[in-house]
């Protein structure tokens, strides 16, 4: 049985690599093993800071993607995701756009993209984050929305 692994105060291996695809759970984990730094350096430096600031539970919809749970959601073959790079999540109880926000204007994190996404009835459903990785730091701190068909860059 593979030990679920504590990434930062609040966050930990199985949260981050969960998904509701259950055949692929167990590949998803075996694969995420291979990114621990990532893994560790996204919980520590995007994801626990956000938590301390609201004071409340981040809720994660997609941490790490294995190739194949990737593909199987149509997820883009270059997705921060299948490198332990990105988390898409929301907050109860805390409006999107405030954190969205927070996280822009007064976080002073350092982030690759974030993006406002997940568009359900006309509003979005959760946010995405990623590390900087290997981008040049030219293609960092990108700032984004998806109206449920397309990109727009803010």
């Amino acid at each position: 049985m593979m030990e679920n692994i504590r990434l930062s105060n609040n966050f930990n291996f199985f949260e981050l690599t969960i998904t509701e695809h259950r055949r692929y759970l167990e590949l998803n984990r075996q694969e995420g093993l291979n990114f621990m730094n990532n893994a560790h350096s996204l919980a520590r430096n995007l994801l626990q800071p956000i938590r301390d600031y609201f004071n409340q539970p981040l809720i994660v919809h997609s941490g790490f993607r294995c190739t194949k749970l990737n593909k199987a959601i149509g997820g883009s073959p270059r997705s921060q995701h299948c490198l332990f790079e990105a988390c898409d999540f929301h907050i109860i109880g805390i409006d999107l756009a405030s954190i969205f926000q927070w996280i822009q204007i007064n976080s002073n994190l350092k982030w690759g993209q974030l993006i406002l996404e997940g568009w359900s009835v006309g509003h979005p459903s959760w946010i995405h984050i990623s590390l900087c990785g290997n981008r040049p730091p030219e293609r960092c701190q990108m700032v984004m929305t998806y109206d449920g068909k397309q990109y727009i860059q803010l």
